[in-house]
């Protein structure tokens, strides 16, 4: 059975799309997904709920109450009728940052048997409480990003296609602009097949990858099962840094000392982010930081955050990534505010890791520290609400309007 296979799907009205289309549950903040299903029955979070919005109830609470947030999207007729397997085109614009994907069922085989790998360790009660949510919910909406070499062939499809008008456009609450289009059937043999023929890694949802392979071999490994995917060329996405900063006091003559004694120190005029060395802010000035001398080991080893972990972190300011006195500062994040919330700590910038870098962890079936990069884009939940395989309760998912 081929890697990358058509899906059927409904796909959600035009006209109830910004209400119902929403960030991943794990995307928001707690504020956030309060705010929202508090404000709006319709949008997809009250299918996605957690411990974090349940606080004290039981998975099966929980599951109960997300299936029931699945039958009203159903009963108010926000989606269309369910097509027939199809592959398709999503697109998503924010503010001229876009990146376009192809929405397919990728079979779960693929996932443990290396043609799809993943960089990211899970956290295993995270994943207990997505296969209980599995179990409950009797349909899949929430894309996991893969992410796989360019192909002309298929990029020069996906060309074509989104020539013509989309199946479907709006705009989320994020403001976020996302499009639809349906591949034509003369195309999706190809499309399949050159896909299938290459190797794909986990972008974003190592949890609900690992959520549906341990529900699918409870079930005894069945023939077909899949994982409902938007896969992306390389060229689609982009990787971004987690800076690390030091909550204070650091004694900064002292750091400064150390640092100019094992490594390349010079003062700059601003921050920078190359591979290879680290930007530092340290008591009001600004650093750029060069190892000398230092050889990098393949893999994980060789990544800069693991360089500054073990070289600076550790034998320079007693911490590591982890530890209570290091925060994770996002690259999207003002620095100044940055700066200003912890004047006496160390602030140290990273490049995030290249796409050949993270490759590289995953071919060796390692996973990268914690905090090392995330991945744009991010997809929306609620789009294609796609039926869970085997025997579906009608009472439990009635037909769409």
């Amino acid at each position: 059975m081929s890697l990358v296979r058509p899906f059927p799907a409904w796909i959600v009205k035009a006209e109830h799309a910004a209400d119902v289309v929403c960030p991943m549950h794990d995307a928001l903040s707690p504020t956030d997904r309060e705010e929202l299903l508090n404000s709006n029955a319709l949008s997809y979070l009250n299918v996605t709920r957690s411990t974090l919005d349940m606080p004290g109830a039981s998975y099966e609470e929980i599951g109960a109450a997300n299936a029931k947030g699945l039958e009203h999207l159903m009963d108010a007729g926000v989606y269309g009728e369910l097509n027939p397997p199809a592959l398709y085109i999503y697109r998503i614009d924010r503010d001229g940052d876009v990146h376009t994907g192809i929405v397919a069922d990728v079979d779960v085989h693929g996932f443990v048997d290396g043609r799809v790998l993943g960089h990211e360790a899970v956290q295993q009660e995270r994943v207990s409480a997505l296969v209980s949510h599995f179990e409950a919910v009797p349909a899949r909406s929430e894309l996991v990003a893969l992410m796989h070499p360019n192909d002309p062939d298929v990029s020069s499809i996906v060309a074509t296609t989104i020539k013509h008008d989309p199946l479907l456009e709006l705009t989320d609450i994020t403001g976020v602009q996302q499009s639809v289009w349906r591949i034509a059937d003369d195309d999706v043999p190809l499309v399949s097949e050159r896909l299938a023929a290459m190797r794909h890694y986990v972008a974003d949802g190592h949890h609900r990858v690992a959520a549906t392979v341990a529900r699918w071999r409870e079930h005894g490994s069945p023939r077909g099962g899949n994982v409902l995917c938007v896969l992306y060329p390389e060229d689609q996405t982009h990787l971004l840094a987690f800076h690390r900063q030091v909550v204070g006091p650091v004694d900064a003559r002292r750091l400064l000392d150390d640092l100019a004694r094992y490594w390349d120190l010079t003062m700059v005029d601003g921050p920078s982010t190359t591979h290879g060395e680290f930007g530092l802010h340290l008591a009001g000035r600004w650093y750029r930081v060069r190892p000398t001398g230092l050889t990098r080991g393949a893999g994980t080893a060789g990544l800069d955050v693991t360089v500054l972990d073990q070289h600076i972190l550790r034998p320079l300011l007693g911490t590591a990534s982890g530890d209570d006195r290091v925060r994770y500062v996002s690259e999207l994040t003002d620095l100044d505010e940055v700066i200003a919330e912890e004047p006496e700590g160390a602030l140290f910038l990273l490049a995030a890791p290249s796409h050949g870098q993270l490759i590289a962890v995953a071919d060796r079936g390692e996973v990268m520290p914690q905090k090392s990069t995330y991945i744009e884009p991010k997809p929306r939940a609620g789009i294609f609400l796609r039926p869970r395989q085997g025997p579906v309760n009608p009472k439990d998912l009635p037909p769409a309007a």
